[in-house]
């Protein structure tokens, strides 16, 4: 799927606003219908280059106090398998898949208690994971990759 002009609205949008606008507040920023973005985000998705929309939540003012990064390592022909089942333990919000042969999977988890954290690294460890280390996250920031149109938005 090509990407017009439309769609690199929506998806610069997307970026900076998600999950806080409606289709029809997109739809008003771009001078298109609530339709016109109902279906592009539709095509996005079915094409694969719209994954999903996340929140951001701090989870301590949240009153979750234990948010941890493990880093593991994974057979390469495996990876994907278990990332795909690291994913379902609850606790387990954000999987990445690495390129590299060892610290191949970045596992982020968040937990009421370290309870909770111990137990999620021992069902990590039970799928086949060999956990390298583990971090306590503090915070992460991001910034939207600017090719999609900041220019054709901000303005």
């Amino acid at each position: 799927m090509e990407i017009d002009e439309t769609s690199r609205k929506i998806l610069r949008l997307l970026q900076r606003e998600s999950p806080l606008l409606t289709h029809e507040e997109i739809a008003e920023q771009i001078d298109v219908s609530a339709s016109t973005v109902s279906n592009r985000l539709q095509e996005l998705r079915d094409a694969e280059i719209l994954e999903g929309f996340q929140p951001e939540i701090n989870y301590e003012t949240a009153g979750i106090p234990h948010q941890i990064l493990f880093v593991c390592s994974a057979p390469i022909q495996e990876r994907r398998e278990l990332a795909n089942e690291a994913i379902e333990i609850p606790g387990v919000v954000h999987v990445r898949e690495m390129l590299g042969g060892t610290s191949n999977l970045h596992v982020e988890v968040v937990c009421i208690d370290t309870p909770r954290v111990e137990e999620v690294a021992e069902e990590l460890d039970r799928t086949g994971l060999v956990i390298e280390h583990s971090e306590i996250l503090r915070r992460e920031y991001s910034s939207p990759f600017n090719h999609f149109g900041s220019e054709l938005v901000d303005q």
